[in-house]
């Protein structure tokens, strides 16, 4: 495991055994939250350079005229 990760499940630990299982179950359901926060915003983020990424083919887009011609 990650450093980072035994750090926080000891932080969990701490919280539950000097603050109670009520504290314990908060934090740790706001810390799901902030996972699944982090996640969603890097899968944005991947979607978004997905869709700036021009497809390869042999489309040519051709600029729309502002106004339509005079009849």
């Amino acid at each position: 495991m990650d450093e980072a990760l035994l750090a926080f499940l000891g932080s969990l630990v701490e919280i539950k055994t000097e603050l109670g299982p009520n504290v314990y179950d908060a934090a740790l359901e706001r810390a799901r939250l902030a996972i699944a926060a982090e996640v969603m915003v890097e899968a944005e983020r991947a979607a978004f350079r997905r869709a700036q990424t021009p497809a390869m083919s042999n489309v040519i887009v051709f600029p729309f005229a502002l106004h339509a011609p005079d009849t």
